[in-house]
This record gives C-alpha cells, sequence and structure tokens, in this order.
C-alpha cells in the first residue's frame, strides 16, 4: 500500500476580528506508485475561525476547505482520504483541544470510469487519522475532489490567551492500494 500526505492547513483562533491572511494554495507532487505520479492541492491552505461568544449563534464557527487531486488508473481498486492533527492542543492556547474541530465531508466526487467517491460521517479531530471519504479509483484519467467543513465548537472554558491567534496543523492523507 502506498500513501501519500501533505500538511497546509493552519487553523486560527482569534479572540478578535480576524487578522488577515495571506495564502497561497499549496501543491504536493509524490509517487504512489512507481508509474504515475499524484499531485494534491488543498485550497485554502489557511482556515481562520473567529471566536468570540460561545452563545452567539452568528459565532462564524465554520469554514469549507477542498481537496483536490487527479489520477491515471488502469486498474480498478479503492482510494481513501483521511485527516489527522499534528498535536493533542492549539500552539499558543493549549486549553482549545483538537476534538473542539469537527470534520465533516459534504461531497466526495470521483470523474473516472466507473469511479465514485462517497463521504464518510463527521468526526472529531483527533492525532490518529480520520477517514472522511473513501470510493472506488476507476478507470482512465480523472479528477477527485473532496470537499470538508472544519466546525469549531467554542466553549467558554476554552481559556483566551494573549496571543493573537491559535494555530493547528492538519495533516491530509489519501492511501491508494
Amino acid at each position: 500500500m502506498s500513501g501519500w500526505q501533505f500538511i497546509p492547513l493552519a487553523v486560527a483562533l482569534a479572540a478578535g476580528p480576524p487578522a488577515p491572511v495571506t495564502s497561497k494554495p499549496r501543491v504536493a507532487t509524490v509517487a504512489p506508485r512507481a508509474t504515475a505520479s499524484i499531485t494534491l492541492s488543498v485550497t485554502p491552505a489557511t482556515i481562520s475561525f473567529q471566536a468570540t461568544d460561545p452563545d452567539s449563534p452568528a459565532d462564524p464557527g465554520s469554514s469549507a476547505a477542498v481537496v483536490k487531486w487527479t489520477s491515471n488508473s488502469t486498474v480498478l481498486r479503492q482510494w481513501s482520504l483521511s485527516v489527522q492533527s499534528s498535536a493533542t492542543s492549539f500552539q499558543g492556547c493549549p486549553n482549545v483541544p483538537v476534538s473542539a474541530v469537527t470534520v465533516t465531508c459534504t461531497q466526495a466526487t470521483n470523474a473516472t470510469l466507473f469511479g465514485n467517491g462517497a463521504c464518510s460521517a463527521p468526526a472529531a479531530l483527533t492525532t490518529s487519522p480520520q477517514t472522511v471519504a473513501s470510493g472506488n479509483e476507476g478507470l482512465g484519467s480523472g479528477a477527485y475532489e473532496v470537499d470538508l467543513t472544519f466546525t469549531l465548537t467554542d466553549s467558554w472554558k476554552y481559556i483566551a490567551n494573549s496571543s493573537p491567534q491559535c494555530t493547528l496543523t492538519v495533516t491530509y492523507t489519501s492511501n491508494l492500494p
């Protein structure tokens, strides 16, 4: 089984207005098998949450990300996409556990002949890989896209920090047999 990884996501938890974030989609090229290479991209590379009042229904605690890649296959096989955190809490805000972030797949598509994709159930972020989508790779060249939503469940028990933002790195892993 071959695997490839991409680590582009920094989730920011701000105590005031969000700091301006400039980012470019990052791309990683890997070779999960000897005869093909796959390019994985994640957009946006940085997601920001504004955490001001956990009791406010207007608290913007969700943000979307799109993971895309293409593959050229001559055999039918299964694929999966997982996500995991690099730490148990946010850097700069140790009182905010990564489990406060829920990852939800909203769509998984595969544009190859006989290929398909399906979302997994929403899962709390952990340091272990959580499968967010899977399916059949299909035949021929095709594009894959997995749309994700990251939701921060804010809480009054998360003590604010003087740091302007709290960050978290997330790793995406796709496995091809």
